[in-house]
């Protein structure tokens, strides 16, 4: 025979628990935060997104270094913010969009900062038209911009949350 013994007093515990657990979720979008961080430090660290490789950057290529990581300003400057409803992560790099989405970059003049002119093969000019440049998408963030998660970010993410709202359960 199979019995089950239930005590009230544990059953009302356990779940006044679990509805503090659902309806305060920072703490759950702070431990996503934190995943979401460490996917992405996995990415600069792989170059890649998930696994898939991102195309090697001419810099990268020439000089030895990694994609993405001329000065680490990139890398360095990944932040998360969280509420009850949302965990988020970013970068406020201006450059940042282009390299996680690709695309082109517009033609623009480039000037001198600091001297008079420019040299290029002797020529020496005031500013020079640049074309612009197609820039290959290189996802670094878990998260593409079209919403589609990484390989392993779903199931990471889904096990926090399972974790969180059981927790002292």
């Amino acid at each position: 025979m199979f019995e089950i013994s239930l005590d009230e007093k544990d059953l009302k515990r356990g779940l006044g628990q679990l509805l503090k657990n659902a309806t305060d979720n920072r703490p759950m979008m702070r431990g996503i935060a934190t995943e979401l961080i460490a996917l992405t430090e996995d990415n600069f660290e792989d170059e890649s997104w998930g696994g898939d490789t991102w195309k090697k950057s001419q810099r990268a290529a020439d000089e030895g270094g990694k994609t993405l990581q001329r000065d680490g300003g990139l890398a360095g400057n990944i932040s998360t913010k969280v509420g009850n409803s949302f965990a988020r992560i970013g970068s406020n790099k201006p450059y940042a969009a282009i390299h996680h989405l690709g695309g082109q970059t517009k033609a623009h003049k480039i000037r001198p900062k600091k001297k008079k002119g420019l040299a290029f093969g002797g020529i020496v000019r005031k500013s020079v038209n640049h074309p612009g440049s197609n820039i290959p998408a290189r996802p670094y963030l878990p998260i593409r911009g079209d919403g589609k998660l990484q390989h392993g970010a779903e199931e990471a993410i889904l096990d926090i949350a399972l974790k969180s709202l059981a927790k002292g359960v």
